[in-house]
């Protein structure tokens, strides 16, 4: 990528007077074609906004899979924009031009991208920075074990330099991303993700347990996309090791089935329930008597954030972000990530105890609700683009 033209000879455009008691424009952005963890924290974001200090637009790139997306920010009343997909690569260098004319023409005042890792949204932060966009920022949700090589690393910090924000969901990711980037850290700032703590405390419906094959049974739940990082074989292992308990996953993805393969390699298929995408993981949380989830890395995890809100005892894996969320032996259990006899120790350990489920299960709810609500959220980043924009 070229050094980016300085945006100032570009647009000398200033907000009117008026404009200061108005709500201020805001464009969202996601390159994301399915309605993950990343989705889901965006938005919740887009929900959370005082509608009378900023006024949310979506941009979605116009291909296969953003249908969920689309929908969930229309039911929010966020008008959405489709535009051409700018996929890494020449292909969507070429397309940055249009972007830019758009964003031109709509003058936002924020350009905030939702970056399932730091490659992510490249080219629509590029856009946004040509344009003259006010306040350019990033939320990078997860920084994975893959590392671009140096060209493209080098083409991120030449982009870093001009974008105004970044912000971490977790200090892993903030250090990551200058060490392993070499972002500017004073550009760096850590926002965790939050939960909708109202939405978790609800009662499990009568017969639920007894429609997952567990009326009589302890029931784990795990509910994340069925991927590669989600660790989820860790945890077919270890439901070897946990032979009284049932074990429901709740959720879609490319792993779905080699999971189930592996569950019948293990012999324990009659005992893990393959759910599907589900609506009513509050019910499903309410339901269960353990959450596991054995991420192999995460930003801010919002399927335990809400196992936490549910007042759930959570059991999950010692890395960066999550150990940011669960205090290790006060608010849920943390194992070593990839170690199935360790997490089926700690998921025996609930089992056997319940007086210890309740505990970290009470002390989960308080923390999510001091630490991590969605108003608490959106007051935060609200604080950057004001912060950004400066006095008009």
């Amino acid at each position: 990528m070229l050094p980016l033209p300085n945006q100032t000879t570009e647009v000398s455009w200033q907000s009117s007077p008026a404009s200061c008691t108005m709500a201020r424009s805001t464009f969202f952005y996601t390159d994301s074609r399915v309605l993950g963890g990343a989705e889901n924290a965006m938005l919740m974001l887009l929900e959370s906004l005082d509608r009378d200090a900023w006024q949310p637009t979506l941009l979605l790139e116009d291909a296969a899979g953003v249908e969920p997306i689309r929908a969930r920010a229309e039911a929010a009343d966020v008008p959405v924009r489709m535009i051409p997909p700018l996929p890494l690569g020449l292909a969507g260098a070429r397309r940055v031009p249009a972007l830019r004319r758009l964003l031109r023409r709509a003058r936002p005042d924020v350009f905030h991208a939702h970056m399932s890792s730091p490659i992510a949204a490249k080219w629509g932060l590029a856009a946004a920075v040509l344009a003259g966009v006010r306040a350019v920022l990033g939320t990078v949700q997860v920084i994975s074990h893959y590392v671009p090589d140096r060209s493209a690393r080098l083409q991120l910090r030449l982009l870093a330099g001009r974008v105004d924000r970044y912000l971490a969901v977790s200090r892993e990711i903030a250090t990551g991303l200058v060490a392993d980037y070499g972002w500017p850290a004073a550009k760096i700032e850590i926002v965790h993700n939050a939960v909708a703590v109202e939405r978790f405390g609800v009662e499990a419906p009568p017969g639920l347990r007894r429609e997952l094959g567990a009326a009589d049974r302890p029931l784990i739940l795990t509910s994340a996309r069925l991927s590669d990082q989600k660790g989820l074989p860790v945890l077919l292992e270890a439901a070897v090791e946990v032979p009284e308990a049932v074990f429901a996953l709740a959720g879609n993805g490319p792993e779905r089935g080699r999971l189930e393969e592996l569950a019948g390699r293990l012999e324990v298929a009659d005992r893990v329930r393959f759910l599907g995408r589900r609506d009513d993981v509050p019910e499903l949380l309410a339901a269960c008597d353990v959450f596991a989830l054995p991420s192999l890395y995460e930003g801010t995890s919002l399927a335990v954030l809400e196992a936490m809100a549910a007042r759930r005892a959570v059991v999950s894996s010692a890395i960066g972000g999550t150990e940011e969320l669960i205090e290790a032996g006060r608010s849920g259990l943390l194992v070593p990530p990839g170690d199935a006899t360790a997490l089926a120790g700690a998921l025996r350990r609930l089992l056997a105890d319940q007086g210890l489920r309740e505990q970290l299960a009470t002390q989960a709810r308080e923390r999510v609700e001091q630490e991590f609500t969605r108003a608490g959220m959106a007051a935060r980043v609200s604080a950057v683009y004001e912060e950004l924009l400066g006095d008009d």
